[in-house]
């Protein structure tokens, strides 16, 4: 029990820190190309990642194709695909129809893993799922008619609409079974492979570029991308999503728009309303159901233990 206290402990920080990605990459798209922007912040937290994996711990194993294919399937989708787009997307659209496409990513997830990996959706799953979708629209909706951005920002929803199922294949690809290794040796490798994968188009972006013109927000914004959402987050994601189901793992997705309102409120002065107290309630309510282990299971194996024992006592007699 308490080991999945603390993988739902790391779940919540990791999206908690996903979420703010967005607010950090609402002030960095305005002044840095997205390839440029993406490579910088996965340059940074690969460095960190690198030193711990192979100068601190001195890990290594050798890998077969599955792991590979898995790891680049996860670079591609969570980081690559993931990163690039929700750029792209911020630049079309507002960080508040940016929340309320997200909101869809625990559903996404739920299906991914319904129909990749065969998990079955339980009673306690779908009514948390439910809560946390309606707590989401409640945080989003209101701020969705007041822009009334339906119609400019069509193309930039698509975008994050497609980031958020990279997102979604990420988590799903995180519970096929591969070499064990450690959740800071998998960040590494999934990392460096989106690193390679940036670093053509990174270039060509960098090329004329001014660097001696970017502005000190702009170099922490990339620093802390690098540290926080590039290292730290996917050491938490990995750490949590070895001791729980992919189905539960979605729910915890949800904390990202919860995570992107309040520091919204903190770093860019937007006021939080009621209708995002209450969408937060429904959601940490949703997260609880949906990680509270139904009673009635228990009662039936209860019943079929005893059952046996009653058999074994009249089989001794």
């Amino acid at each position: 029990m308490r080991k999945k206290l603390r993988a739902y402990m790391d779940l919540t920080l990791a999206m908690f820190i996903a979420g703010s990605a967005v607010v950090v990459s609402k002030m960095m798209v305005t002044s840095v190309p997205v390839f440029l922007a993406t490579e910088l912040g996965i340059l940074i937290g690969l460095i960190f990642l690198l030193i711990v994996t192979f100068v601190i711990k001195k890990e290594h194993h050798q890998l077969d194709i599955k792991t590979v294919g898995v790891l680049l399937g996860q670079a591609l989708a969570g980081i690559v695909l993931y990163r690039v787009f929700i750029f792209w997307g911020l630049q079309l659209t507002s960080a508040a129809n940016s929340g309320l496409i997200s909101s869809s990513g625990p559903a996404i997830v739920v299906i991914l893993a319904f129909f990749l990996l065969k998990e079955t959706i339980s009673k306690n799953n779908a009514i948390g799922l439910a809560l946390v979708i309606v707590g989401l629209l409640c945080i989003n909706l209101y701020t969705y008619f007041k822009e009334g951005a339906l119609d400019s920002s069509v193309l930039g929803n698509f975008l994050i609409l497609i980031a958020v199922i990279g997102e979604g294949l990420f988590s799903v690809l995180s519970k096929i079974k591969c070499i064990r290794m450690s959740p800071v040796y998998r960040t590494t490798l999934v990392a460096a492979m989106a690193f390679i994968c940036l670093l053509p188009f990174a270039i060509h972006d960098a090329w004329d570029f001014p660097f001696a013109k970017m502005s000190l927000q702009t170099i922490l914004c990339i620093c802390y991308y690098g540290v926080f959402v590039s290292f730290i987050s996917y050491v938490l994601w990995f750490q949590g999503i070895e001791k729980v189901t992919a189905s539960n793992a979605a729910i915890f997705t949800s904390v990202v728009p919860v995570s992107s309102i309040i520091l919204a409120a903190i770093l860019l002065n937007e006021k939080i309303q009621l209708s995002h107290l209450l969408g937060m309630s429904l959601i940490v309510c949703g997260i609880l159901i949906a990680t509270k282990k139904s009673p009635v299971i228990h009662t039936e194996i209860n019943c079929k233990k005893i059952k046996k024992i009653k058999t074994k006592s009249i089989e001794i007699e």
